[in-house]
């Protein structure tokens, strides 16, 4: 047997294989603690709360592009009226919801405060048509404002009634008073004050519009509530709707509620008279609006104050109830209005410079 040197062929001779190097501990630890959490929010994300609903900051958008209105009625201007709107989230994640518990500018609510007992389709449909008469109200309301007559007001609309009170046993929802004491009610102003007029335990008559177009005649005894003689129920003024003079429409998508009347007035306003009713001003407003102008809370006004301090408007006009609460978000960064109705949007915007020329106020 012949013996390998080192001049021979070493072909066969054997090589040394490497050891791989092992990545080091600390690596490893930090690579599962990364797939761990990968695998934990993607947990979390499949998992669905049925039983809480998150609010969050929408956006605001200038009205102006989506109202429809006849041409030859409607004027450019400088100005932008703004509405603004929130996102609800109805069905969210538990990862959304630990989101919404880090994040001040969202509200969780319990489902039922939302929803009731409605359906989540059930509820996008009421939005739609809480929106739709929305824009009708807002239309009328503008268009008797600059010297259309669509409006009538024909009584005290019976929106709530208190239960184990007189009136409970012969007023309904829906019922409109129209007339009381021998005078004539065409507002719920009109009502309350003859309520007021009496004393609690006088007998009180007045005749009742119902549903079916008929009248009826009721007489009850008034019930006390704080020293005041008290029908018991809740009011509002029943208005009669002419038919519009011409046709409006608000192209909107994926948005709902009655939340946007305000808006919608003045942006009408502001299209439909020459002078620049916003001074040039980027406005943004929310409020409902009743066929009196009267300016009704809405919801998420937090949320909404969130939404206007990161869109740079000059003026966010809120129902008067919820000054404050827009206030404490908003501080000094954008002046917040407080209003009633109205004619108290359209007076601070005349102390702006803003030209009101051709609208009427009420008082």
């Amino acid at each position: 047997m012949s013996e390998l040197t080192e001049n021979e062929s070493t072909s066969h001779a054997a090589t040394e294989v490497p050891t791989p190097r092992r990545a080091p501990t600390w690596v490893l630890v930090i690579g599962g603690i990364v797939s761990l959490a990968v695998v934990i929010v993607f947990a979390l994300d499949r998992v669905t709360i049925t039983s809480k609903v998150l609010t969050s900051p929408g956006v605001t958008r200038d009205i102006a592009p989506m109202l429809q209105v006849e041409e030859s009625m409607t004027y450019s201007a400088d100005g932008q009226i703004r509405m603004v709107t929130v996102k609800s989230n109805l069905q969210p994640s538990l990862l959304e919801m630990v989101g919404g518990w880090l994040d001040d500018s969202i509200r969780i609510s319990d489902r039922r405060e939302i929803l009731g007992d409605r359906t989540i389709e059930q509820n996008r449909t009421l939005g739609r048509e809480q929106m739709a008469r929305s824009l009708d109200i807002a239309t009328r309301v503008a268009l008797e404002r600059i010297g259309y007559d669509v409006i009538s007001e024909a009584g005290a609309l019976v929106i709530q009634v208190v239960p184990e009170t007189p009136a409970a046993q012969v007023l309904h929802l829906g019922d409109v008073i129209v007339e009381a004491e021998g005078e004539i009610v065409a507002t719920a102003r009109d009502l309350s004050d003859l309520v007021r007029s009496k004393s609690p335990g006088e007998m009180f008559s007045f005749s009742v519009l119902q549903i079916d177009g008929t009248i009826r005649k009721e007489t009850v005894l008034l019930a006390e509530r704080n020293g005041n003689a008290f029908l018991g129920v809740g009011i509002s003024t029943y208005a009669e709707m002419s038919d519009l003079p011409f046709e409006v429409d608000f192209v909107v998508e994926r948005v709902g509620g009655p939340s946007a009347g305000l808006s919608l007035t003045l942006a009408l306003l502001e299209r439909m008279l020459p002078g620049e009713l916003l001074a040039g001003r980027d406005v943004v407003a929310t409020g409902t609006v009743d066929p009196l102008g009267n300016v009704g809370p809405v919801g998420g006004v937090e949320q909404k104050s969130h939404t206007v301090m990161r869109s740079g408007a000059d003026l966010f006009f809120v129902p008067a109830a919820q000054v404050n609460e827009a206030r404490a978000v908003l501080g000094d960064m954008i002046e917040v209005v407080g209003v009633d109705t109205l004619d108290q949007a359209l007076e601070k915007l005349r102390s702006l410079g803003g030209d009101t020329t051709g609208i009427e106020t009420t008082g």
